[in-house]
């Protein structure tokens, strides 16, 4: 049996694939749910290494945990630096009727 710790690794793993975190963060949008949101950007974060993260965006490790902390409230400008940083982009489409 895996305990958490062994989840979480195996997340954060298979988070490093792009296909996989575009997935898993479409899956948190449509839960409508903005905890699980924000857990969803944290990991995959978390996933390719906060440091790296800050590096390749220029946004502060500080600023970061604080964007994808539970009260966090990324602007879409950061939320694009971010996305953009781990080869991720906002894809936005006309509904279906």
């Amino acid at each position: 049996m895996k305990n958490n710790n062994d989840f979480q690794n195996d997340l954060l793993e298979r988070l490093k694939d792009s296909e996989y975190a575009a997935s898993y963060i479409e899956a948190a949008i449509e839960e409508n749910d903005a905890n699980f949101l924000q857990i969803a950007l944290g990991d995959v974060v978390k996933a390719h290494g906060v440091s790296k993260i800050s590096e390749i965006t220029g946004i502060a490790r500080q600023a970061l945990y604080r964007m994808i902390s539970r009260d966090g409230n990324p602007t879409i400008k950061n939320l694009n630096r971010l996305l953009d940083s781990v080869g991720l982009e906002i894809d936005v489409k006309a509904k279906s009727a």
